[in-house]
């Protein structure tokens, strides 16, 4: 993950204030991003999946101060379509 030059100077401070390297700020700040990544990637949407089968998958995740991240079903429907459309 790339950071601006606003985050390093933001990692810079905190890393002096708490008495912690630079690198484990890093780590503490890209947690989230990478939980999500890693997380996402294990969800399997299958093709032609229903409502209640796409309920059943977890596929939101809150982070604090970030908000709410989902995967909504009409946005899956809306993919499908997008492949049915590529193949056929």
């Amino acid at each position: 993950m790339k950071f601006s030059r606003a985050d390093h100077e933001k990692i810079k401070e905190l890393s002096s204030k708490h008495n912690l390297p630079i690198e484990m700020i890093e780590g503490i700040v890209i947690a989230p991003y990478e939980f999500i990544q890693e997380e996402s990637k294990r969800i399997e949407f299958k093709d032609g999946m229903t409502r209640s089968e796409f309920d059943e998958l977890k596929t939101n995740f809150n982070i604090p101060s970030l908000g709410k991240l989902y995967a909504s079903h009409f946005m899956y429907k809306e993919i499908q379509n997008k492949k049915k459309k590529k193949l056929g």
